[in-house]
C-alpha cells in the first residue's frame, strides 16, 4: 500500500508540474490537455487543475466563456524554475540534450540547434577505463597522439573522469612521463583488461585543488558591448565567479571563450 501511495504522489506531482509548465509557456490550460497527455479521467484532470489553483492561486484564472484556465502575465512558478529547453522539448517535440521531461506534447518543430560531433571511444574501451578507475588498477592502452599522428602503447593509472563540454577524458598517472596527464577517451583505440592495483606516488593536486575564476568583459570593448556581455553571461556587478578544478581550468576557459591562442577577446580573467 505504501508503494502505491508513493507512486500516486509522484504521478500527481508530475501532472501538477506539467500544468505549471503548460500555463507558463502556452498561457492556457484545459482539462483535455492533462487528460490526453497522462491518460487520466476527465474528473481527475479537473481535480488536478483545481488543486493547482489552490496551491498557486495567482497562477491561473478560469475563463468561463472559453472554458479554459488562463495564466496571467504576472504568473510565478512555485514548483520549478522555467528554462527554455523544457518548452522546446515539451511543446515543440524536439529532444534537447540533457533534458528528459514527462508529458511531452508533439508539435511542428520551429527550432534547431547545433549538435556537437560525437567523439566517443569504443564501448569496450570505455568499460575498461571505468573499471580501472573504480578498482584503482593499471591500464595499458593504444593511444593516438594528435601531435605525432601515431599510435603508441601507454601504461596509465586512471583515477578520475572529466568532460570539457565536448568529449570525455580520463585523468591518469602516466608511467612513461611520471606525472598526471589527461587522456582523451576517443583517442584510445584499444584498452587491455585492467591489470595490477596501482597507487600513484603523489596526490593529483591539480585535480584536488579548486580555484575561483573571476571573469569580466574585456577592457578593450566599448561600454555598450560590455553591457551586452554582462547581460549575456548573467554577471553580477560586472563580474562572474565560477569555481573549477585546477585540472579543468583550461578547458573551462576555452569553452567560455576567454582570450588565448586563437580565442576571441570578449572576456578576460580578472587579476
Amino acid at each position: 500500500m505504501g508503494n502505491t501511495s508513493n507512486r500516486d504522489q509522484w504521478a500527481g506531482r508530475e501532472r501538477q508540474l506539467f500544468i505549471e509548465r503548460l500555463a507558463w509557456w502556452k498561457g492556457v490550460v484545459n482539462r483535455g490537455d492533462v487528460r490526453d497527455v497522462f491518460g487520466i479521467s476527465a474528473a481527475q484532470a479537473s481535480a488536478d487543475l483545481q488543486g493547482h489553483q489552490e496551491m498557486n492561486p495567482t497562477a491561473l484564472a478560469y475563463n468561463v466563456r472559453a472554458k479554459r484556465y488562463e495564466a496571467g502575465e504576472n504568473m510565478v512558478c512555485v514548483m520549478h524554475e522555467p528554462r527554455i529547453e523544457e518548452a522546446v522539448s515539451l511543446f515543440l517535440g524536439v529532444g534537447v540534450p540533457g533534458v528528459c521531461l514527462a508529458g511531452r506534447m508533439q508539435s511542428a518543430a520551429t527550432v534547431d540547434f547545433f549538435r556537437p560531433l560525437v567523439r566517443e571511444a569504443d564501448a569496450v574501451v570505455q568499460r575498461r577505463v571505468f573499471l580501472a578507475i573504480d578498482q584503482g588498477r593499471m591500464l595499458r592502452v593504444k593511444y593516438w597522439s594528435v601531435n605525432s599522428g601515431r599510435g603508441a602503447q601507454r601504461e596509465i593509472a586512471p583515477h578520475a573522469l572529466g568532460h570539457d563540454g565536448y568529449r570525455w577524458h580520463v585523468r591518469a598517472w602516466c608511467i612513461e612521463n611520471g606525472e598526471f596527464r589527461d587522456f582523451v577517451l576517443s583517442r584510445m583505440e584499444v584498452a587491455e583488461w585492467p591489470g595490477d592495483v596501482f597507487t600513484a606516488p603523489v596526490v593529483d593536486e591539480e585535480w584536488e585543488r579548486m580555484e575561483t575564476v573571476v571573469l569580466q568583459p574585456h577592457p578593450e570593448l566599448d561600454e555598450e558591448r560590455k553591457k551586452g556581455i554582462i547581460r549575456d553571461y548573467g554577471m553580477k556587478g560586472g563580474k562572474l565567479k565560477v569555481e573549477v578544478r585546477a585540472a579543468m581550468k583550461e578547458y573551462f576557459l576555452r569553452h567560455w571563450g576567454v582570450p588565448g591562442p586563437e580565442r576571441p577577446a570578449h572576456l578576460e580573467i580578472k587579476p
